[in-house]
This record gives structure tokens, sequence and C-alpha cells, in this order.
């Protein structure tokens, strides 16, 4: 196993697949059927929250609780290539 330190600090595999698991397609599914107010009643009027009915308050904080899962693997979960060996010309940088 590969472990490299990111620039917070913090210590990450850089051998691990992106094909985490089971657990972040079920958050993602469980995040999705949040996002879409199937499950409120149709006949029920809808009450004001912060100004907007409480169906799209519900919908945007799904999709915001999306969002910042999805940062969240990214910065914590995603596998970092090694940089060794790769030299200024490599990375697409100038000399001065």
């Amino acid at each position: 196993m590969s472990i490299q330190k990111s620039s917070q600090g913090e210590k990450r595999d850089t051998t691990a697949s992106p094909g985490w698991g089971a657990w972040v397609w079920l958050v993602y599914l469980a995040l999705f059927v949040l996002s879409v107010p199937w499950y409120l009643p149709a006949d029920d009027r809808p009450a004001l929250w912060l100004g907007l009915p409480y169906w799209v308050v519900i919908s945007l904080g799904a999709v915001l609780a999306i969002a910042c899962f999805t940062l969240w693997l990214v910065l914590t979960r995603w596998p970092v290539e090694d940089d060794a060996g790769v030299g200024p010309d490599d990375r697409g940088g100038s000399e001065p």
C-alpha cells in the first residue's frame, strides 16, 4: 500500500481504486430519492419555508447534501497518483 501526504497534511492511500463499495452508491441513491419530493402528499397545501414551498427547500437541501458528499469523497477518498519521477516538462509548467 502506498501512502502519500496531501496538501492539508493528511495521509491518503494512493493505491485505492475508485470503486469504493456499495455504501457510496447507497448514499447517493438515498440522497437522490430525497431530492425528488414524490413522497410528499399531493393534496397537501404546501407550507412556506424561507419564502419557498417546503418541497423546494427539501429538494435544494438534498442537492446541497449530494454536492457536499461528492466533495467529501473527492477530498478524502479519491486516489492520488504519485508524482515521483515526473519532471517539470511533464507537468505542463515552464522553467523560468
